[in-house]
Formats: C-alpha cells, sequence, structure tokens
C-alpha cells in the first residue's frame, strides 16, 4: 500500500492519500475526536488537527511533509489498518 503525501490547493495543511476505505464510525469509537459523523473526523491527534474521510484521503495541518505522513501512518496503526514498522 502506498501513501502519498502534498500540500493541499490553499496551502494551510497536507492531504495525505492513503488508498484505503476507513469505518469512520469504527474509527470515532477508537479515537479521541472534535466532530464524529458518517461523513468526516475531525480531531486532534499528537498536537495536529486532522480530517479524516471515509475515502482515505487526511487533510493534515502539520508543519512539514514527513510530520503529516507520520500522523497519519500513527493514526492508520492506532485504527488496525496499517501494521507497525519492523525494527
Amino acid at each position: 500500500m502506498a501513501i502519498s503525501v502534498r500540500l493541499c490547493s490553499g496551502r494551510t495543511s497536507f492531504e495525505v492519500t492513503t488508498g484505503m476505505r476507513i469505518d469512520l464510525e469504527k474509527a470515532s469509537g477508537k479515537l479521541k475526536t472534535k466532530v464524529a459523523t458518517k461523513h468526516i473526523l475531525l480531531l486532534n491527534y499528537e498536537g495536529v488537527d486532522v480530517s479524516m474521510y471515509p475515502s482515505g484521503r487526511m487533510l493534515v495541518k502539520a508543519k512539514s511533509e514527513e510530520e503529516s505522513l507520520k500522523v497519519a501512518s500513527d493514526l492508520l496503526e492506532e485504527l488496525g489498518l496499517l501494521e507497525p514498522p519492523k525494527t
């Protein structure tokens, strides 16, 4: 599975594309969210604002592309959708 990151058009966050569907109802039960609907989850994760969509797309208001990728990967691991890297 490939995760891609790019600066969003508004230049206020990074758009992370995961290529996997996310069940937002289940995710809201595992994560501390600000807003949870079947269409969007809004949360602050590791001090970073994240908007998560069922398509697997996330908008991550991180300071860098690397930080946004780490936040997205950590979220997917916490949701059980991505295995942690082997060390």
